[in-house]
Order: structure tokens, then C-alpha cells, then sequence
């Protein structure tokens, strides 16, 4: 009788330590510029209510820094939890052993854990007794694999919605129950947004795992192009804009850009009150990040050019650069009752600190090689500093960047660059002549960095960017500035492009 009562203590004992488990919800929009969230206060067009309570409800990064400016490779980079250089991840067209665009399954040869599994941010979180779901934009290998290998389905997601648009694959229904593996495209009207279609998706998993601990990693598709239809009536009921640098059609994309953000915000929103009418709030951690910044427009060839109708005011550069338009990103995180409100923290966060804070908050032990630290005594107020024991590191076709503290150092071809990042986030004033021994620190570490990665993940610049111009030089002489851009020179303040990078003389 005794060695049952034992069992029976021990089998409670771990029933009570697996219901314990807080659930953990990443949301990750795809290139969502840094004006546009709310709560940031750049442009007062942003309407974004249901994100601007979670991020004062919780905590505001006003720093926070995806691992690329390009989505697939930050997307990746989140999964693994490290940068995605590391695994020979460079960008979008990247062949790192999988095929292209593919999240290798294995370490490719040239790297530090060559031959070793790759495992992704679900399948730890399954280990750890996580059920896994998954609503969105895949973007790291085929959505419908045959081979059950290099879709979320063969990367740990037990639950899944894949799908960018209003056509994808499923197992889950939206009343949350399960479903043969099959492909949907027809909804009703109401479900023709696909971001709230993604919502809906994921608002079903939360549903159906309400009773169990769950990981939901939930990267909605926007405000990415495409545009969102005129027909929808979110671009319907959203206000015409009148910018007074922008055309009629500038100022239409912009309308439809802001448009599907609102529709993502409402998605948020949606997927809050599923948790609240469950009770699931105060159990549930909410982590919110973009993947890189908003695409370029107004080029010499188009008044539109890729732009998506998000903005960086007041960053310089754009998608595919290392300037801080490029990889800052709108980031906060929210869990009521257990992260103070209110909180705004102005240090280096990134995007890989998501996936190290998820799976140490699982019980799990960060793995050596991450890049990313945990998040939660910051959060929680219990120390007053993020402390880390490397700096962030950058390497894209477009150039190469480390982050050290408060220090950016950023090159390309035979330009090198040293900002006060903290004190200039608009990468203003180059102040390698009046720092030249911490320039040189930070190259070395960079050029240490580089140098364990394999020779298809570093920038050559005689490769793909070679033509690429920098933002670092001002606008082009005919392209009309974004009056929230310009610098009153009497009192100058971080409010970047178009205006040129300022380099002191030489001592």
C-alpha cells in the first residue's frame, strides 16, 4: 500500500509540475517598420490599440533587433536560436544543405556543429512537454512537404495553419479539433483577410489546448506585400491619407499598409480575448518582435519601388540593410502579473533572445551555442540589466555590423563606420576618428566572428551587393524627403535620412 501511495504522490507530483508550465506565444510580423506601432508615438496615423496595450501592459523594446534584414534568414535564425550565418543561412537564396530557402535539418559541413541535429525552437519545446502550434507564414522551406521533413510539420509543430495567404494546409479546424493533414482555400467572407484568418487559426489551437501547456509561434503575413485588396473592408473603413511629401498613389499604398496592420492588431487583439475568456492570461507569455524592417520605395526607377506601405521614420535604411531601418524592429513583451507594466527597456534585444527565453521559461537549459539570452529576470524587474557575454553580430550581401554595448561599428566594401547607437539611433554621426582603438576592438571581433562561418554565409563585396548604394551617403538630389526625416541643424536631433552621415575631423 505504501509503494502505491508513493506512485501515486510521484505521478501527482509530475501532473502538477507539467500543468505548471507557463504557455509561451511568439508573434512575428513580417516587414513591419519601426514607425508603425503605436505605442512608438512617430505617426499618429498608426492605429494599432490592441499591441499598444500589450506593450505598455508589459514591456516596451525600443532597441530590439531581428538577426537579418531579410525574412527568411531571421526567420531561421529564430528557430535555430542562433544567427543563421552560423548554419550557413546567409539570406533568402541561401543553400545550406537542404535546398534552397530550406532550414537544414543538419549542420552543414564548414560548421561548428557539423553533422549535428538542427533543432528548432519546437521540437525543444515539445521536450519539454510543450504541445506546438504554428499559424502563418512558414518561409523556412516548403510549406507542404511530401516528405514530412522541412515543413512545420517535420520541424516540431504538432497543430498547424501554413499558409501566407487564404490558401494553405492544415490539421486543426476553427473550432479546434483535429483534422486529417489537408489543404484548404475557400472560407466564408468574414475569414478573407488572411491575417485574420491566421488568427483565427491560432485562436482555434489556444482553444483546443486550453488544459495543456502550449507553444504557439504565430508569424502573421504583414504587413508584407501583398497589398491588402480594396475590396477588404479594412482598407474601406481605414481614413485616406494625405502626406504632404507623398503623391496620390504613395498615399494610397500607404492607406493600404496601415490598413492591414489594423487588421493584424484586431488579430492580436482577438487572440488576447481567447486567452482571457479561457483564464489562460496570466499564465501565457506573449513575445512580439518584427522580422526586419520595411522595404525601400521611392527609387529612381519607381515612386513605389517593393515598398508595402510600412515605414522606419526616424531610421535610416531599409529591408536588406544593416542600417538600423533595416534589423530594429517593433518589439515588446507582455504577461500579466508577472512582467512589470509600463516597463520600457532601451538595451539590445533580439529576436534570438525570444527562442533562449522560451525554452529556459520551459524548464529547458539554453543551449551553449545560442545567441540569445534570457529575457526574464529583465522583464520581471529582477536585475537591472540585460547582461551578455558576446556582442550581437550581422553579416548580409549588403555589408557586415556588430552591436557591443552601446556601439555599432557597420562596413561595406572600404567604408567603416563606429555610432554611439544609444545616443544616436539614427546613425547620424560617425565617430570612428574620435574612437579609433574601440573601432578597431570591434572590427577584430567582427573579423573573429566571420571567420568560423562557412565561406557561402559571409559577405563578398564583389557578390550581390556590390551595386547596392548605401542610405549612409542621403537621398539621391530628386527624391522629394519625408518632412518627419528633416534635422532642425540648431538643435540637431536622431532624425536620420536624408540626411548624410556626419564624420568629425581627424584629431
Amino acid at each position: 500500500m505504501k509503494n502505491y501511495l508513493l506512485v501515486f504522490l510521484l505521478l501527482l507530483s509530475l501532473t502538477l509540475t507539467a500543468s505548471g508550465l507557463p504557455n509561451i506565444i511568439i508573434i512575428y510580423s513580417d516587414d513591419h517598420g519601426y514607425t508603425d506601432l503605436g505605442v512608438h508615438g512617430i505617426d499618429g496615423n498608426v492605429d494599432t490599440p490592441n499591441m499598444d496595450a500589450l506593450a505598455t501592459g508589459g514591456t516596451l523594446m525600443k532597441a530590439g533587433y531581428s538577426s537579418a534584414p531579410q525574412c527568411r534568414p531571421s526567420r531561421c535564425g529564430l528557430m535555430a536560436g542562433r544567427i543563421q550565418n552560423e548554419f550557413g543561412f546567409a539570406d533568402n537564396k541561401a543553400d545550406a544543405g537542404a535546398g534552397v530557402g530550406t532550414l537544414p535539418r543538419v549542420y552543414p559541413a564548414g560548421t561548428d556543429m557539423a553533422g549535428k541535429p538542427l533543432l528548432t525552437i519546437a521540437d525543444r519545446m515539445k521536450k519539454l512537454g510543450y504541445v506546438t502550434g504554428f499559424s502563418g507564414k512558414w518561409h523556412c522551406g516548403p510549406n507542404d512537404d511530401k516528405q514530412l521533413k522541412f515543413d512545420p510539420r517535420g520541424r516540431g509543430f504538432d497543430e498547424y495553419w501554413v499558409g501566407p495567404m487564404t490558401a494553405g494546409s492544415t490539421n486543426l479546424d476553427l473550432e479546434g479539433n483535429l483534422v486529417p493533414h489537408q489543404k484548404r482555400s475557400k472560407w466564408p467572407t468574414e475569414l478573407q483577410n488572411r491575417v485574420i484568418l491566421q488568427g483565427k487559426f491560432a485562436e482555434a489551437f489556444v482553444t483546443r489546448n486550453k488544459n495543456k501547456p502550449f507553444f504557439l509561434y504565430f508569424p502573421i503575413f504583414g504587413p508584407h506585400v501583398p497589398m491588402i485588396a480594396k475590396t477588404d473592408p479594412y482598407y474601406r473603413s481605414f481614413p485616406k491619407q494625405n502626406y504632404p511629401h507623398y503623391n496620390d498613389e504613395q498615399d494610397d499604398v500607404r492607406r493600404q499598409g496601415l490598413a492591414l496592420l489594423k487588421a493584424m492588431d484586431d488579430a492580436v487583439g482577438s487572440l488576447v480575448q481567447t486567452l482571457r475568456k479561457h483564464g489562460l492570461e496570466e499564465n501565457t507569455l506573449i513575445l512580439f518582435a518584427g522580422d526586419n524592417g520595411a522595404p525601400g520605395k521611392q527609387t529612381h526607377n519607381s515612386e513605389i519601388g517593393s515598398w508595402n506601405g510600412s515605414n522606419n521614420v526616424p531610421l535610416r535604411g531599409v529591408k536588406g540593410w544593416l542600417h538600423e531601418g533595416g534589423i530594429r524592429v517593433p518589439m515588446f513583451a507582455y504577461w500579466k502579473g508577472k512582467i512589470l507594466p509600463g516597463q520600457v527597456i532601451n538595451e539590445m534585444v533580439t529576436t534570438l533572445d525570444f527562442t533562449a527565453t522560451a525554452v529556459a521559461l520551459g524548464g529547458g537549459e539554453i543551449p551553449a551555442e545560442f545567441d540569445g539570452v534570457n529575457l526574464m529576470p529583465r522583464l520581471t524587474g529582477a536585475v537591472a540589466a540585460i547582461t551578455r557575454s558576446q556582442p550581437m553580430y550581422w553579416d548580409f550581401y549588403t555589408g557586415q555590423a556588430i552591436r557591443m554595448g552601446d556601439w555599432k561599428l557597420w562596413r561595406k566594401d572600404d567604408t567603416t563606420v563606429l555610432f554611439n547607437i544609444a545616443n544616436d539611433p539614427a546613425e547620424l554621426t560617425n565617430l570612428i576618428y574620435q574612437q579609433p582603438e574601440r573601432a578597431i576592438e570591434m572590427g577584430n571581433k567582427l573579423d573573429a566572428w566571420v571567420a568560423t562561418l562557412p565561406a557561402t554565409a559571409r559577405y563578398n563585396p564583389a557578390g550581390r551587393g556590390r551595386r547596392m548604394i548605401s542610405s549612409l551617403g542621403g537621398a539621391p538630389a530628386d527624391v522629394k524627403p519625408d518632412p518627419r526625416y528633416l534635422i532642425p541643424y540648431d538643435n540637431p536631433t536622431a532624425t536620420p535620412y536624408p540626411a548624410a552621415v556626419l564624420s568629425p575631423a581627424a584629431p
